[in-house]
């Protein structure tokens, strides 16, 4: 008897499907030139790095690459090693929380923010802006200014955002802005009676099985979390066990752009999420509302929270899928599920340790993912000199 090995995957849960599966490398395509792609990148673009790779419902790759730090005695970077997350903290929390509210009918995706948040009332502008708006960073919010400079804690924050001039017509322009997802983790809060953090673990990481995912994370898992910046302006220490992100550091290290560390295997667990329409958390209809192309503003590559691959390339390179789900996070991190090949790639490095100041992590992500979808496809990778 032939089993559909799709249908299989999709009729049971996530956690059964990780509880089940094996790193089974050598029943996958063979990535061993797209090992050596991201080989060739360390001590380059970053230190060291993890890479998870899913394809029909099998984690087939989970391999570590270089060292934890610059540093010249740093050990070895370990499979199981807790990366702060950055931007990711928009999609693997923020988002999936507002599919989990949308999916109970709790969240009207155009519903005005100022209806969720009266505080966000009163500026010129405020009330015409949506909770569509918000995931789709389409606001009109606009500043220069540096928040964590002019704000001491998290009120004092939070109150520069309720103040903050609109300087589009909300939905007419795309300006991806973390005080958009700020404000969808206080909706968050406010609707789950939860704060951000502990509504995440009790209906999202929890039942998937997420079990190192989280904001603020344990000293006790210190030794498998990786530094990040060596910051020379703000903290004046190593970063290593506390969000990198000067704004969600003043939020007490919770927000909604910002602050999730995980593990590239927690990940994956995600990505299988959305791979299965949200089996055994969400129904497909709130996966298929959050992860489809926007209309307005024109032109805008976004989705719900999510972004996706435009004409004009993303850093999953010229192979990605046009219906891919992507995102990155600014210390080295990023996510990659493809519905049409039924498979993810999660690469978390932390390209920012010991300095932001170096950027190839732009050129490293194209060649890296280049490499893994041409394994993927069957093919053998061109290599690119790094």
């Amino acid at each position: 008897m032939t089993i559909d090995r799709r249908r299989f995957v999709q009729g049971m849960t996530v956690g059964a499907i990780f509880a089940q599966a094996v790193v089974a490398e050598a029943r996958a395509p063979r990535f061993t030139g797209a090992f050596d792609e991201i080989q060739s990148w360390v001590g380059k673009a970053f230190p060291g790095a993890v890479v998870a790779i899913g394809l029909h419902g099998r984690l087939v790759a989970l391999r570590n690459f270089g060292r934890m730090s610059s540093a010249p005695d740093a050990p070895p970077m370990p499979r199981n090693a807790i990366f702060d997350l950055a931007s990711l903290t928009k999609v693997v929390g923020t988002t999936t929380a507002a599919e989990w509210l949308y999916d109970r009918g709790l969240l009207d995706l155009d519903r005005p923010v100022i209806d969720y948040l009266p505080t966000f009332a009163g500026t010129p502008g405020h009330e015409r802006i949506s909770v569509r708006h918000l995931l789709g960073h389409s606001s009109g919010l606009f500043t220069t200014d540096l928040l964590w400079q002019h704000s001491r804690n998290r009120q004092e924050l939070l109150a520069l955002i309720d103040h903050m001039p609109v300087s589009w017509t909300p939905g007419s322009h795309y300006q991806y802005r973390d005080e958009n997802m700020i404000l969808m983790g206080e909706i968050v809060a406010r609707l789950s009676g939860k704060p951000l953090d502990r509504f995440l673990h009790d209906t999202v990481f929890e039942p998937l099985g997420m079990k190192d995912t989280g904001f603020n994370p344990s000293s006790r898992n210190l030794p498998r979390i990786v530094p990040t910046e060596q910051d020379k302006i703000f903290r004046h220490r190593l970063i290593r066990g506390e969000v990198h992100d000067e704004n969600a550091y003043v939020l007490d290290g919770v927000s909604g752009h910002a602050g999730l560390f995980s593990t590239a295997r927690d990940l994956a667990k995600l990505a299988e999420l959305y791979l299965r329409d949200g089996k055994g958390l969400l129904k497909p209809s709130t996966i298929a509302a959050f992860t489809t192309r926007q209309a307005e503003p024109p032109g805008t590559s976004r989705a719900l929270g999510w972004d996706m691959p435009d004409a004009s390339g993303s850093f999953a390179g010229p192979r990605a899928s046009s219906d891919a789900l992507i995102h990155t996070g600014f210390t080295g991190t990023s996510i990659y599920i493809d519905r049409k090949r039924d498979a993810f790639i999660i690469l978390l490095t932390n390209r920012v340790n010991p300095t932001r100041d170096n950027k190839r992590i732009g050129e490293a992500r194209i060649a890296i993912h280049t490499a893994i979808l041409a394994a993927i496809d069957g093919l053998a990778p061109q290599r690119h000199v790094g």
